[in-house]
């Protein structure tokens, strides 16, 4: 991917945020404590319990929508962090190699489980950060995590870390054209690589002065200004059913539930 639509994808997602959807009109706060709790309960499942992990698709399923954020966007963004998962889950299927279960002559090992439950756990992880992003402004969950306590100093590098990677990605695509233009249709070698990672970097040092440079010109000292919302009974019902189910699912095998139910009508 090409630093100019990686910056056009941020740039989608910061349009999706200022929608006004349905998921848009709630409590940043409220989003961003809810976001933690259902990622936390869906990191907390053991490697080997895959299965366990279905019911917490419900969260991308019901809220993509309710965000107005299109399943082909959704999907395009989850693809990015796919490799990465499948490196873990491979060496999952080299190290655990002991048998798990049996299905007929077919004998699954726990490696499998591991990868299943590796991948399904970024699906989830991902399409949750992405529902958060994609339905809130980045300015206003910072603001929000301040509000929540959390140190102004870490909202504060959260927000122009964010901010900044528009701005490097600038720089990288500026670099990107000009190399295309000189290399007559040549790609770039390996042996490249270095010389242009450190002139990206001294422009982006170059450039995040500029940028700091203008933002005390305009009267920035760190606070962030973001609209104050009140909490409203749709925000506690969002974060009452959210939260509990969550929780609900964590400690409760609703798969094997569902299961065993099936199993009583069938036989």
């Amino acid at each position: 991917m090409s630093p100019g639509r990686a910056a056009a994808g941020i740039a989608a997602l910061e349009e999706y945020a200022m929608k006004d959807s349905p998921l848009g009109r709630i409590h940043p706060g409220v989003k961003l404590f809810a976001a933690a709790v259902y990622l936390v309960c869906t990191v907390s499942f053991p490697a080997t319990a895959p299965g366990r992990l279905a019911p917490y698709l419900l969260y991308p399923a019901v809220l993509l929508p309710l965000a107005d954020i299109p399943l082909k966007a959704a999907v395009i963004r989850l693809v990015p962090a796919m490799p990465f998962a499948l490196m873990g889950g491979i060496s999952c299927l080299l190290v655990m190699r002991d048998p798990a279960f049996a299905f007929g002559n077919l004998i699954v090992s726990r490696g499998v489980l591991a990868f299943a439950a590796i991948m399904l756990k970024t699906v989830l992880c991902v399409s949750a950060a992405l529902i958060l992003a994609g339905s809130t402004p980045f300015h206003v969950l910072c603001a929000g995590l301040r509000r929540l306590r959390v140190p102004s100093v870490l909202c504060l590098q959260l927000m122009l870390c964010y901010r900044y990677i528009a701005v490097l990605l600038e720089e990288a695509q500026a670099m990107y054209t000009a190399c295309i233009l000189r290399s007559t249709g040549k790609r770039a070698a390996i042996k490249d690589m270095g010389p242009l990672l450190g002139t990206l970097l001294l422009r982006g040092l170059d450039r995040a002065d500029r940028v700091y440079n203008a933002m005390r010109c305009r009267g920035f000292r760190g606070t962030f200004f973001a609209e104050r919302k009140t909490l409203k009974a749709a925000d506690i019902v969002y974060c009452a059913v959210v939260c509990a189910a969550a929780v609900f699912f964590r400690f409760f095998n609703v798969p094997r539930f569902i299961g065993t139910v099936m199993g009583n009508l069938l036989w």
